[in-house]
């Protein structure tokens, strides 16, 4: 019985490759068979994916077409009830990108699953559901998984490649142990045990070749998923912690400047009311310090303290004990029981006299004036005697 090209309808005769693998040649060779232009390393592969097929216990066809012709399988894979399941595409001559995967889609649309297979790296690889493949150097050896196959580990997340048999590969696509999987956590590249890429990014010589999905085990993928959850769920606490502090800062920095506004005003008034300058003051803190022979700390003007300066004695072998000891320039009308314990400082000896105007107590008040270097101090009495 004659054998004829399903392409051409010429003659064919079987032979056996150097691998011992079986196959069909022309025999003459037509100008514009498709078949007949195929490679014998082409042809191999196309063989050996159907071989793995039926070894998996799938019927599997060679040169499949579509009923409207708008695609031809290489291999086509078919379920028990003779459906077609999956296209096994060997893609060894050169493809766009483009073009690969509108072939892609019209395997999807009509409902076939569909697996490129090829022998070195080309830009489209990763781009639609790919395996690279190696052939066997000798006739006992058996075909295997270059690239394309990969598992995922937690600690630290990352995907490593996974070595395979052609076959056993085959058989786990067509019985769903492994599946095409787009990465959706982090962890978007596949890489061996020192983090460096396996097969991605930059080895067609462009470092935008990378591959976009892998085949892995379905598990993988819902765990990647739940990583993925994970990540965005952590993103999204992290963004409403960053916006809880960022309105933190914004009330600490309203409330900052308020204070600082707030004590502006206080300088503003305590400058305005005692008529000092800041050289002046320079100076009374000086002459306080020489008289007291003590490390003073005058405070910001304070309404506790009739809007006068508090003046703490800094003691302590690291001067952080602070000793409440006077009111520096005091409004006399704001005088209250504390004018009673804590010496008042003042610039001039009118501001004395206006203290005693307003004793009702023995006050203890110091003249510092600024502009002469006068220092005094008075025990003022209150004008009417106490009963």
């Amino acid at each position: 019985m004659a054998l004829t090209c399903p392409e051409c309808d010429g003659q064919v005769h079987a032979r056996l490759s150097k691998l011992d693998t079986r196959h069909f040649y022309h025999h003459t060779r037509p100008p514009s068979c498709s078949l007949a232009n195929e490679s014998l390393e082409h042809h191999l592969l196309k063989l050996e994916l159907a071989t793995c097929a039926r070894a998996a216990g799938f019927r599997a066809e060679l040169e499949v077409a579509a009923p409207t012709g708008e695609w031809r399988a290489d291999v086509m894979v078919f379920r028990p009830d003779g459906t077609r399941l999956m296209a096994l595409e060997a893609q060894l001559s050169p493809i766009t990108v483009e073009d690969i995967t509108a072939r892609t889609r019209l395997y999807e649309r009509d409902g076939v699953q569909v697996c490129w297979y090829g022998i070195r790296p080309r830009p489209w690889v990763g781009t639609v559901p790919t395996l690279l493949v190696q052939a066997p150097e000798e006739r006992a050896q058996e075909w295997r998984v270059t690239a394309g196959l990969a598992r995922l580990s937690t600690r630290p997340m990352s995907w490593s490649p996974a070595g395979a048999a052609l076959g056993d590969a085959v058989a786990w696509m067509l019985t769903g142990r492994i599946v095409p999987h787009k990465p959706l956590a982090s962890a978007r590249r596949v890489t061996d045990g020192d983090n460096v890429y396996s097969w991605a990014e930059g080895w067609t010589g462009s470092w935008n070749d990378v591959w976009r999905l892998w085949w892995t085990a379905p598990a993988y993928g819902a765990l990647d998923a739940e990583c993925a959850r994970e990540e965005v769920e952590a993103r999204r606490r992290r963004e409403a912690e960053e916006k809880d502090a960022a309105r933190r800062r914004a009330i600490e920095e309203k409330e900052k400047a308020r204070k600082k506004a707030a004590k502006n005003r206080a300088y503003a008034a305590f400058w305005s009311r005692t008529g000092l300058n800041q050289q002046q003051w320079k100076y009374f803190r000086a002459i306080a310090e020489l008289f007291f022979d003590r490390d003073l700390v005058f405070g910001t003007p304070d309404p506790r303290y009739g809007d006068g300066r508090p003046v703490y004695e800094r003691r302590g072998p690291d001067g952080k004990q602070w000793t409440l000891i006077g009111v520096a320039c005091p409004d006399p009308c704001r005088l209250r029981a504390w004018a009673e314990e804590l010496a008042l400082l003042v610039p001039s000896h009118s501001d004395l006299d206006t203290l005693a105007g307003r004793a009702w107590a023995p006050f203890q008040v110091y003249v510092l004036n600024p502009d002469t270097g006068e220092m005094d101090h008075e025990r003022v009495l209150p004008a009417t005697p106490l009963p």
